[in-house]
């Protein structure tokens, strides 16, 4: 995106001053009818192995890491991974209960934006809004983006780069990204305008069983050590996989009002009947699939020769497969509210 579109665009959030931006009531909360709706229509990225280099990044493992902050992110950038996150797109935004709808002209801003299919569509969604996608790499498509929409490598864990507050402010899958989610919660916050409003979307690195008999099934499987080993190795690099639980509380303690919790449990695989859940299990197995080559960083920290990976891999791959895998894993969808106007003695 040009820097002269960039700053215009600034230029006229800064300077703003509208009745409607500012209402006091800019959207309200709209319930689907189903906890997911099959598949989202959303991604435009098909796989293709194709990279939008990043000029910033660094080889390990065989693949390609972002150099920007380097060791920050955990997981690949090159075009496997990006093929991976549009994988991801496609069930994460298809399961999403709860909608926020605008009804007013906003600003609003999506963390860690990754190929920006989110960001991208929420600009199309709200061509009266301006639109921020943020992360640690620049590997979002320059073309056919709305004219809303700026992308901005960004750690959001650092001072902001952006001299004005947000409507509205998003992230997705992140409990792998930061060293400090309840912080990132309460700077969230503070980057709000009042009567603004947050929401976070994450799964929680866990597996659930249907019933007892699928749990101890699940226990002596690979794809549970997989997940174990996951969370061991997130926790060397001071990283809690399994923190989604906790947004609801977080969120409240930093001050938001207005906060709704909605979990999903997602099918691992295909295993369910159900044709909707049987979809959302096969999209849930194929990323999977496509995260474990870039685990390898988080698999060596937890203890796994560089010699032992492959092999694990290949089990780990073979048993999220399984169908006698009657499995889930929890997704938590958590949004809430600034308030209007200071709580005495609060935030």
């Amino acid at each position: 995106m040009a820097s002269s579109h960039r700053s215009e665009m600034w230029e006229s959030v800064c300077s703003d001053t509208s009745a409607d931006r500012h209402s006091a009531s800019p959207y309200e909360p709209r319930h689907s009818s189903s906890t997911h709706s099959g598949l989202s229509q959303a991604s435009e990225r098909e796989p293709t192995g194709f990279t939008v280099a990043d000029a910033l990044s660094v080889d390990e493992f065989g693949r390609q890491f972002n150099a920007y902050r380097e060791g920050k992110y955990l997981l690949p950038n090159d075009g496997d991974e990006q093929d991976r996150l549009g994988t991801e797109s496609r069930y994460t935004m298809s399961q999403m209960v709860v909608e926020l709808v605008f009804g007013a002209r906003l600003t609003g801003s999506d963390i860690g934006t990754g190929t920006g299919i989110w960001a991208k569509q929420f600009a199309r969604e709200h061509p009266r809004s301006n639109v921020i996608g943020t992360d640690l790499s620049l590997i979002q498509p320059d073309d056919n983006n709305p004219p809303n929409l700026v992308f901005e490598r960004e750690d959001s864990e650092e001072a902001w780069i952006f001299g004005f507050p947000f409507d509205y402010i998003h992230w997705r899958l992140m409990c792998t990204c930061f060293n400090d989610i309840k912080s990132m919660i309460t700077r969230v916050f503070e980057h709000l305008v009042p009567g603004g409003w947050a929401e976070f979307q994450d799964a929680e690195f866990e597996v659930v069983g249907e019933n007892s008999a699928a749990t101890a099934y699940l226990y002596n499987s690979p794809y549970y050590r997989w997940f174990r080993a996951m969370v061991a190795g997130g926790a060397s690099f001071g990283r809690d996989f399994r923190v989604a639980n906790k947004y609801k509380s977080w969120m409240m303690e930093a001050g938001f009002v207005n906060v709704v919790e909605k979990v999903v449990f997602v099918p691992v695989n295909g295993w369910p009947v159900d044709q909707k859940d049987q979809l959302l299990g096969k999209w849930h197995s194929l990323d999977v699939l496509r995260f474990l080559d870039g685990s390898k960083k988080i698999l060596q920290a937890a203890g796994y020769s560089l010699d032992q990976i492959p092999g694990f891999l290949e089990e780990v791959r073979d048993s999220s497969l399984d169908a006698r895998l009657r499995c889930y894993v929890p997704h938590y969808i958590v949004y809430g509210q600034r308030p209007e106007v200071p709580i005495i003695g609060g935030a």
